[in-house]
């Protein structure tokens, strides 16, 4: 079954690499690219956000003629937030995820390869 998928996924244990009040604004973004979102404050601090989603289709919606009626998924996301002062060093790192099923699925988990 295919996953689609989008965005950078942000691992926990990438988030280790980023160290309050020592790494920059650079160092995230060479390590882990272009953030999906960025905001500039009024106090001229920054926040980057890296944003991420993957569904993949139960296996039952590919079953000929009956598939589109059970069609949906599994589906996860995850957000990751970084807080960087004016400086553009790291002040706090954020990271919430998500996990849900969409449609209906007959099938017990495992029963198709």
């Amino acid at each position: 079954a295919a996953c689609v998928s989008t965005g950078v996924d942000v691992k926990p244990e990438q988030l280790s690499n980023f160290i309050p009040d020592f790494s920059t604004l650079d160092d995230v973004t060479a390590q882990l690219g272009a953030p999906t979102s960025t905001t500039t404050l009024r106090d001229g601090s920054t926040i980057l956000i890296y944003a991420f989603a993957t569904s993949k289709p139960h296996p039952e919606s590919f079953i000929p003629f009956i598939g589109p009626l059970f069609s949906g998924g599994e589906i996860r996301s995850s957000t990751v937030l970084f807080e960087f002062d004016e400086g553009g060093v790291l002040r706090s790192q954020r990271r919430t995820t998500s996990s849900g099923a969409s449609g209906l699925s007959v099938l017990p988990p495992g029963a198709l390869p």
